[in-house]
């Protein structure tokens, strides 16, 4: 279970982060999973987002505890490929950053790894901690998982098959899929 995770009504919530312990994280140079001091080599978890930001609002873990994050995350090893419709509503206010991603199809995710001398602190104008900077030195990057497929609704599924004049198309092979009826 990683340090940061949120608890709520006696069970975590997963992909709801304590805001207090994140910060510790950051600014104290923590794993995110394991609580530990950070080591030789740093793992971020990064998003497209996060590059367009500047910065990555998870804090950093052990690339031991990246690969095992990865290995059991949903989110992380595409077992889920949509985030969570709505967080629930006693931790609402706290969630403001995965707020508008809810409900979306899971984005790429990359890990990338740094050095301490490379471990910097994106800060607000307010002073308030954004994340980890992504301006940096990175050793290596390796992608994680791709991002999910968007689904489609029936309507929109329904004016695809249309257009792509899909009817016809599963009219025929349900003709060449009737038994005895097999093409020479």
């Amino acid at each position: 279970m990683p340090w940061i995770t949120g608890w709520f009504d006696a069970r975590p919530y997963f992909g709801i982060n304590f805001p207090i312990r994140r910060t510790q994280c950051i600014e104290h140079r923590l794993c995110q999973f394991c609580r530990q001091p950070l080591g030789r080599r740093i793992g971020l978890v990064v998003r497209p987002a996060d590059i367009t930001a500047g910065y990555v609002e998870e804090p950093a873990m052990h690339p031991e505890c990246l690969d095992y994050a990865v290995a059991v995350c949903p989110m992380l090893n595409g077992a889920t490929d949509q985030y969570r419709a709505a967080p629930p509503s006693a931790v609402a206010e706290l969630v403001t950053a995965t707020a508008s991603r809810a409900g979306k199809p899971a984005e790429a995710y990359d890990a990338w790894y740094i050095t301490p001398s490379g471990y910097e602190i994106a800060y607000s104008p307010d002073g308030s901690v954004l994340g980890i900077s992504l301006d940096v030195p990175v050793l290596m990057k390796r992608p994680i998982r791709a991002a999910a497929r968007p689904r489609l609704t029936d309507e929109q599924t329904a004016l695809l098959r249309q257009v792509l004049d899909l009817e016809a198309v599963t009219f025929v092979e349900s003709i060449l899929d009737a038994p005895g009826d097999t093409p020479s």
